[in-house]
């Protein structure tokens, strides 16, 4: 009796990722970016440096300079990495972003601000570089990710100064950072869970065949 030969497994495309899974690194990196400039002021007159008797240049230095180069040497390992790990790049970015802004509301000195300053710097750069590259795998939506993305980082940019000048000038500078620290640490949660839900229904379902082994697991976990 003739019996007809089991099918060969075909490999199946992996699935690109769910949109929401952005929401992780791009609150972190829509955070970073604020932190980022919201340690001037349009005016000139930065509560952070009167406090910390700073010239312009340690100020620019430790609080600028320092924040930007750090987060450029972190962003190529957001862009290998946060495509296909997103929540392993994520949570450990915002994790040395939360140590910065607490180092950076409780600093005494010049040394503890840019300690803090490069941390967030880190944390900022590998995030941005998961958005990037977890933004350019998704299967639908890519444009219009990108695109509100892009638009919110501008304007995190743009009122971080002003929002920063508002606070400090009522309270102090510190209370803008622990403020920071708690979008931070919000942030945290959010990305965990998210990466949690991913990983749950990333599962696949086995689907046996008639003469063969079942289905192999398919895609990324994006972990």
């Amino acid at each position: 009796m003739y019996v007809t030969p089991p099918t060969p497994n075909q490999p199946r495309p992996a699935a690109g990722p769910p949109w929401w899974l952005v929401i992780g690194p791009g609150l972190a990196a829509l955070i970073g970016l604020f932190l980022l400039t919201v340690i001037y002021r349009f005016d000139g007159h930065s509560l952070l440096q009167r406090e910390l008797h700073l010239s312009t240049q340690s100020l620019l230095l430790s609080g600028f300079v320092g924040y930007l180069v750090a987060a450029v040497l972190a962003l190529p390992a957001g862009l290998l990495l946060g495509g296909r790990f997103p929540t392993s790049v994520t949570v450990p970015a915002l994790g040395l972003m939360l140590i910065g802004a607490l180092l950076v509301a409780f600093t005494p000195n010049v040394a503890l601000l840019l300690i803090g300053r490069v941390l967030d710097g880190f944390g900022t750069g590998a995030a941005v570089g998961a958005t990037a590259a977890l933004t350019r795998r998704l299967r639908s939506g890519r444009g219009a990710t990108a695109g509100v993305t892009a638009g919110l980082g501008v304007l995190a940019l743009v009122i971080a100064p002003f929002l920063g000048a508002l606070i400090s000038d009522s309270t102090s500078f510190r209370l803008m950072y622990l403020i920071g620290a708690v979008f931070v640490f919000l942030a945290l949660i959010v990305a965990a869970v998210l990466g949690i839900v991913a990983m749950v229904s990333a599962k696949p379902k086995v689907q046996p065949m008639p003469y063969g082994m079942p289905y192999p697991p398919q895609g990324p976990p994006y972990a």
